[in-house]
């Protein structure tokens, strides 16, 4: 056993897990993980997976695998061209046939400006006839008119104008009248009004709407993100699993919620809001959507293995 496949199997080992578990995270054959561990490296499929796999190991069981594989250069088989360099040539495509689409469309194309032609005849008819009423209409509207305003001229002519006496009596009668109805009417105005004040019930104060939740993104690296949880009365954090992998949930008391390995369709709810911060880390970020009091968390797919850190301040 190599001193890298030492440290790897110690790495993982100390996390808990076994070669199979590793299996479901790095979707890496357990025969492969196995030889990595040994240092049979001739085992592998070539040079470029060979580096591909540790590195897929290292970040699965918490090591950087970028410096793992700078650390151990000596040790590991050089990256080579294991792509061919060329590609065989595409299949020639068969010419495409006129459709029957395109030959409704062509059909139609062509009739398009004969209905189009038709339709504005149509348009200019119905305008002129339009007009025409519109003219028709007012000329006999001004001769009603004028019937009437001649017949009221002729009945004024012919009628006999009234005494001035009974005039002045008509209308100072009209006058004390309108006085006393104008009287009437604020007095009762008055009262009317009142009643509505007092009907009218007392305005209560605005009640201040109580400020809205809020997930903010405030740290984001390749495989460490930090979310900042405000104005919420709980924290409480769902797993829900599309694929199989290995997950850890803390709270800041260094109580280990949730540390297990979700299989595909297995949901976890996790209350935290007892807590003012938690971290969360996944085996394979691709397989799992992480929900925070029902709002979804967006994480990087790459690289699979993720750290995350929540701070949660609840709502005064």
């Amino acid at each position: 056993m190599t001193e890298l496949g030492q440290r790897l199997k110690d790495a993982r080992n100390d996390k808990g897990l076994s070669l199979e578990e590793i299996q479901s995270i790095t979707k890496i054959q357990k025969r492969y993980l196995h030889a990595i561990e040994e240092g049979n490296y001739e085992l592998l499929p070539g040079n470029f997976y060979t580096r591909a796999f540790i590195k897929n190991y290292a970040e699965a069981v918490g090591l950087h695998g970028d410096e793992l594989l700078e650390e151990y250069a000596s040790e590991i088989p050089k990256a080579n061209a294991d792509v061919p360099e060329s590609l065989p040539p595409r299949k020639m495509r068969r010419p495409s046939t006129p459709s029957k689409s395109s030959s409704v469309s062509s059909k139609w194309s062509s009739v398009f400006p004969s209905v189009l032609v038709v339709l504005l005849i149509v348009g200019v008819a119905a305008l002129i006839w339009y007009v025409v009423q519109s003219g028709d209409q007012k000329t006999n509207q001004n001769a009603t008119t004028n019937q009437a305003e001649e017949q009221v001229t002729s009945d004024e002519n012919s009628g006999s104008a009234p005494d001035s006496d009974e005039v002045s009596n008509e209308d100072e009668a009209t006058s004390d009248e309108a006085t006393t109805s104008e009287e009437e009417q604020k007095s009762k105005d008055e009262e009317s009004a009142e009643e509505e004040k007092a009907a009218e019930p007392e305005e209560e104060p605005e009640k201040e709407e109580a400020p809205k939740m809020e997930i903010k993104k405030v740290k984001s690296d390749t495989d460490n993100s930090t979310f900042e949880i405000t104005n919420a009365d709980k924290f409480e954090v769902k797993l829900e699993a599309s694929g199989s992998s290995w997950v850890a949930l803390t709270g800041a008391s260094d109580k280990k919620d949730v540390y297990e390995s979700l299989a595909k369709g297995k949901n976890v709810t996790q209350d935290l809001s007892k807590e003012s911060s938690a971290t969360l880390r996944l085996g394979s970020s691709p397989s799992i959507e992480v929900f925070v009091n029902g709002e979804k968390i967006d994480i990087p797919k790459e690289p699979v293995v993720q750290n995350v850190t929540f701070t949660f301040k609840k709502a005064e």
